[in-house]
């Protein structure tokens, strides 16, 4: 990457579909080449799922939508860092004070021992701390699956698919792990499984956990975007601010042996613009909504569009007015319809905090329904439960439904148990149009900056051999 990308020599203009990171990569490498780009946006703002969340907080408070993390294993990501001028600073995520919340109780990692009977671990489970449950039941089986697990050039090889057929939660129960276990463990998954361990691809969780950007294995060389995870963003687009044109929301791509086209809505208008090639970057649960009957996509690409899963999400933000709970940076493991409960700004100044109530799966889906004034009201019932206070301290709120939102339609991929029938449809060129996003990675995995930087290159080398 930092050695330079091949030149566009044959290509006179392209077409960017979404000014997330992946189209914002694409197009400034491409605009820095002298192809003729242009990126269209269906919001009023670069960065896609790349989200902080400022308004409606007070002093400069402001906590993060989407993306959260980068590692020194993210390579791309770093290398925009840097190329943009934009720092990091230690995560949140990592050496938190982390607890669990269970029937009621707040229960320390340390001491789980004590409450293994309450909580219902096997008989041969209760001795066991947190971290030896994940060594037996994750660590030791991934390490005997074979080299192909941890790869980093990996191929789906028998052994890989076979774990595609399986769930996490129905691979995790043939090992031994009890129901009881499997919740104590399922956190250090992060987000990556979205609360669905039903229907998530066992593959693809052992390539996660088994990479150096597992949160089983994070360290101090986890970081975020200090200052918010969109200034990364903001300056991809300041570099090509020219070429973005926002509001504009794409509802038809067609192609022909000489060009492809894309047409859009300008306020009240319908507008086509047509190029040599066009780059969609949106997230296939948006691409849905889109005319595609003359795209000339292949029936694969098609199925691959509808089939792919987009995990649930919706993140409620609740400012408080001060700190008023004991750790200086407070994490909940919950067994409510809140799965995390943590505090959202532990290394932001002054004595206002935002308390974040973190939901995925059916109770993100359920949530979604509720207005943003219920979405609050029902937050702060089940934060008064385990963080008596929050009541009176509380301030304002706000909430982000990634279901809701329209261009979006979910949070990140989950892939499903069968997911490597899809993966090499989701990022196969179709002609013209090609095909970048955190979606279409080499990995079978979602939820990552790295991942939709690393399928804008991809695409650029698509190009280039054009």
């Amino acid at each position: 990457m930092d050695g330079g990308l091949p030149s566009q020599n044959t290509i006179d203009s392209v077409i960017v579909v979404g000014a997330g990171l992946s189209g914002l990569a694409a197009a400034y490498e491409l605009t820095k080449q002298g192809t003729r780009v242009t990126v269209l946006e269906a919001s009023d703002r670069p960065g896609g799922r790349t989200w902080t969340y400022r308004q409606p907080f007070a002093d400069g408070l402001h906590a993060e939508a989407g993306a959260m993390t980068v590692t020194e294993h993210c390579s791309y990501t770093m290398h925009y860092l840097r190329e943009m001028g934009v720092d990091t600073a230690p995560s949140d995520l990592v050496d938190t004070d982390f607890s669990y919340y269970r029937n009621g109780v707040r229960i320390r990692p340390d001491k789980i021992d004590e409450h293994a009977e309450a909580l219902g671990l096997h008989e041969d489970e209760r001795h066991l701390t947190v971290a030896d449950l994940f060594a037996r039941y994750v660590t030791k089986f991934n390490e005997n699956i074979g080299s192909e697990v941890s790869a980093l050039d990996w191929t789906p090889t028998p052994k890989l698919l076979e774990l595609d057929q399986i769930s996490v939660r129905r691979i995790l129960a043939d090992r031994g792990a009890s129901p009881a276990a499997i919740s104590l463990i399922e956190p250090l998954f992060l987000e990556m499984r979205g609360g669905e361990l039903e229907s998530a691809s066992a593959m693809a969780w052992a390539r996660y956990e088994s990479s150096p950007r597992s949160f089983s294995t994070a360290d101090a060389q986890w970081y975020k975007v200090e200052g918010g995870t969109d200034l990364l963003a903001r300056a991809m687009a300041e570099k090509i601010k020219d070429q973005i044109l926002y509001r504009r929301p794409v509802v038809r791509i067609t192609q022909s042996d000489r060009e492809a086209q894309v047409t859009f809505l300008d306020r009240d208008r319908l507008q086509t613009l047509s190029a040599d090639r066009v780059i969609v970057t949106a997230p296939f649960s948006s691409m849905r909504r889109l005319n595609l009957s003359m795209a000339g996509l292949s029936a694969a690409k098609h199925a691959a569009i509808r089939k792919l899963k987009y995990v649930s999400v919706l993140r409620i933000y609740l400012q408080m007015r001060k700190k008023f709970w004991p750790e200086q940076r407070l994490m909940l493991s919950t067994d409510t319809p809140i799965c995390t409960v943590r505090d959202a700004t532990p290394q932001q100044p002054g004595p206002r905090k935002i308390l974040e109530c973190w939901l995925t799966g059916w109770p993100a889906q359920a949530a979604a329904s509720m207005s943003e004034d219920e979405r609050v009201n029902f937050a702060l019932r089940e934060a008064e439960s385990m963080l008596p206070g929050a009541r009176e301290n509380f301030e304002l709120g706000a909430s982000v439904a990634w279901d809701n939102e329209p261009y979006a339609g979910g949070a990140y991929v989950l892939p499903e148990v069968g997911h490597s029938e899809l993966m090499e449809h989701t990022r196969s060129p179709e002609g013209r149009i090609h095909f970048a996003g955190e979606h279409t990675a080499f990995e079978p995995n979602g939820g990552s900056m790295n991942y939709a930087l690393e399928s804008a290159i991809r695409v650029l080398l698509e190009l280039s051999s054009v």
